[in-house]
Order: structure tokens, then C-alpha cells, then sequence
């Protein structure tokens, strides 16, 4: 963990690969509160729609930072529940106090939303993002594939524990993201990928 910590201090973009239950999750918090004075937020978008209260929870127990899922609210039962796409932007819109904000990858279909984090990375008020379980954005063509381009702050971390799950086209559209692979999709298959045979 203190290698992973100090090679993240010293890159502004990674990809975080350990395997499940070796702290992808603690680390990437320890990053971003070691560079809190450089931005006022860090985003975590959620791949997996209920990590969203795991990594508030994680939050709390490695740091001393607050971390807001974006619409969140209690309802007249006392229960905590996630509001309308309206209502994230809201949150966005008027500014929280939190360091960390969170949400799930599925927010991001929203045009609006997508402009509106456009703006906030774009003028640093979003200076790290951080996406858990990227896997699930592999596909560069898809709704989730495509919006997480829309995330271009200056500190990156992408994390999964199986950023290869097929082929190395899996890995196209992360480091993509990441801005260290520059080739065009097709380029991309032609100089990684052996195509044709069966299935492909």
C-alpha cells in the first residue's frame, strides 16, 4: 500500500489493478486527501450502483472527510434514499461542502450532468476523479464508455481488480481515459488485438 500510495503522488493519471481485498479503496482516498489543497472536490463514480454507501462508509472510517452521494436525502422514514437525476444536478449546480462527492456511473447518461461535471473538472473545481470497477466502461462505444470522457481532471484513478477480462480491447477505452493510449480503435486492434477464429 505505501508503494501504491507513493507512485500516486508522483503520477497525475494510473491505473489501479491490485486484486480484490488489498486496499484500492483506502489508497485512492489517502491520494486524494493528500492533495485536498490543490481542488475543492473529488469525485467517485460508482461503477456498481450499490458501492455508492460503501465508499461513503470508507470515507469515514480513512479519513476525516465528508462525503456526499449526490442526491442524497432522508425521507419521512428516517431512510436515506438517492433522489431524482434532477436532483443530483441540483446538487452540483448549487455547490456542496463535502471533499468527496459520489455517484453511480448510470448519472452520467444524463446530458446535463455530463456538461455540468465537464465544467467543474474543466476549471478544477473537480481535481481528481476516481472510477471503481472500470471494467464495466470498457465497451468505447457505449453510453457508459462514452460519458466517462467527459471527466477530464487533471488527476485520474481508474480501479478494478480485472481490468483484462477477455481480450486486450478490454483495455482500449481505460487507457483512453487515462490519456496514455492515443491510437483510434481500429489502430488499437490492429497493433494489440489477433482478430478473426472463432467468436472474433
Amino acid at each position: 500500500q505505501l508503494e501504491c500510495f507513493e507512485y500516486g503522488l508522483d503520477h497525475t493519471k494510473f491505473l489501479f489493478a491490485d486484486e480484490q481485498g488489498l486496499g484500492k479503496t483506502k489508497q485512492s482516498i489517502d491520494l486524494a486527501v493528500a492533495r485536498k489543497d490543490q481542488f475543492n472536490h473529488c469525485l467517485i463514480i460508482c461503477c456498481v450502483n450499490g458501492l455508492k454507501w460503501n465508499w461513503q462508509d470508507e470515507v469515514k472510517v480513512h479519513s476525516n472527510e465528508d462525503a456526499r452521494i449526490l442526491g442524497e436525502y432522508t425521507n419521512s422514514k428516517g431512510r436515506k434514499v438517492i433522489g431524482s437525476v434532477k436532483q443530483r444536478l441540483d446538487d452540483l449546480i448549487k455547490g456542496r461542502d463535502e471533499f468527496f462527492l459520489i455517484t453511480n456511473i448510470e448519472t452520467l447518461r444524463d446530458k446535463e450532468i455530463q456538461k455540468q461535471l465537464n465544467k467543474m473538472c474543466s476549471d478544477g473545481t473537480i481535481g481528481m476523479v476516481i472510477i471503481d470497477e472500470i471494467h464495466k466502461c470498457k465497451n468505447s462505444t457505449s453510453i457508459q464508455g462514452k460519458s466517462i470522457h467527459k471527466l477530464n481532471s487533471h488527476y485520474k484513478i481508474a480501479l478494478t481488480g480485472t481490468p483484462l477480462m477477455n481480450s486486450p480491447i478490454d483495455l482500449y477505452n481505460i487507457l483512453k481515459w487515462l490519456e496514455v493510449e492515443h491510437h483510434t480503435l481500429t489502430q488499437f486492434k490492429e497493433f494489440y488485438c489477433l482478430m478473426g477464429g472463432f467468436g472474433g
